[in-house]
């Protein structure tokens, strides 16, 4: 079976960090590298973590540290729903792991320049690396199969009434990747806060054993201590596992063709994503954007994934 190849641009993170065990698991996947941006936490932060895990179960992946800041404003970051290291109490033994020489954008134009075949990119961070390499690289665009992102909403934002976080944190980053005239497969809250994983499930990861799982129910528990304590619920999204999740079971979602915009200049909607469901403007639909989730099945390639690294 041919594996698919791609790069995963990421910011973790306790959701990104699930998102890179599912890739790390699963040999249909042939991860080019792992490239990260500033976002969740700072740049060092998110770097680390990156390092780190690559270094725990897929050593070969290549890691390559990206942009420390959007491309024109100063960063947001979420250490109130991450940690002040991104990943909560979880703790990553040290590998020697190395990052690659090269940053992020350079390391995207050298894999993509070098390769035979089309390569997907995952984002489930800022768009800030994208953006610089599109700017920098027009002539390799072609080179990209297409881009499935974690980001935006249609139901309201989750860091402002508007804007979903990894929209709002760089909308001038996501603005040049929406325009880019790649293929795109948007994964927004409309499906990501259905992809929730509850305190029963929760526990039945950590059964499974063994350092993934450790590593997984750390990850997701910092993630639903916050939603306990900020809105009173027993059950938390995870976002970014979504875009490899449609990678690996696109059965499990279903979704809509639409033209796909970024707000930049609103007063209150800057990063609002335009996701034009009815067609009201009349564009042409740049994007398949996915609004269902069987979430048995993702809570079941959580576990298997899980499972299967503990083997490794």
């Amino acid at each position: 079976m041919k594996k698919l190849p791609i790069i995963i641009d990421c910011d973790p993170g306790c959701d990104d960090t699930i998102a890179l065990l599912l890739a790390f698991a699963n040999t249909s996947l042939d991860i080019k590298g792992v490239t990260v941006s500033a976002g969740n936490v700072h740049i060092n932060n998110t770097t680390e973590n990156a390092r780190k895990l690559v270094g725990a179960f897929r050593p070969e992946i290549k890691v390559a540290k990206g942009c420390e800041k959007p491309m024109f404003k100063t960063i947001v970051t979420a250490p109130e729903v991450h940690g002040e290291t991104g990943l909560g109490s979880v703790v990553i033994p040290e590998s020697g792991k190395k990052l690659e020489e090269l940053n992020a954008v350079e390391f995207l134009a050298k894999t993509l320049k070098e390769s035979d075949e089309k390569i997907t990119i995952v984002i489930t961070g800022p768009m800030t690396n994208i953006a610089v390499f599109l700017i920098a690289y027009p002539e390799l665009k072609e080179k990209i199969e297409k881009f499935v992102i974690m980001g935006g909403s249609a139901i309201g934002g989750n860091v402002t009434p508007a804007a979903e976080f990894n929209i709002y944190v760089d909308a001038e980053a996501a603005d040049i990747v929406f325009k880019s005239g790649v293929d795109i497969v948007l994964c927004p809250l409309d499906v990501t806060m259905k992809a929730f994983v509850t305190e029963k499930e929760l526990a039945e990861i950590r059964e499974i054993g063994g350092f993934a799982s450790e590593v997984a129910h750390g990850a997701i528990k910092n993630a639903l201590d916050f939603y306990k304590e900020f809105y009173r619920v027993s059950e938390v999204p995870m976002h970014d596992p979504c875009t490899i999740a449609y990678l690996l079971e696109p059965e499990m979602f279903k979704g809509v063709d639409v033209f796909l915009g970024t707000e930049l200049r609103g007063e209150f909607t800057y990063g609002e994503t335009i996701i034009d469901y009815r067609n009201k403007l009349g564009k042409e639909k740049n994007a398949l954007v996915l609004n269902e989730i069987n979430r048995e099945a993702f809570i079941e390639l959580i576990k298997k994934s899980v499972e299967t690294l503990k083997d490794l």
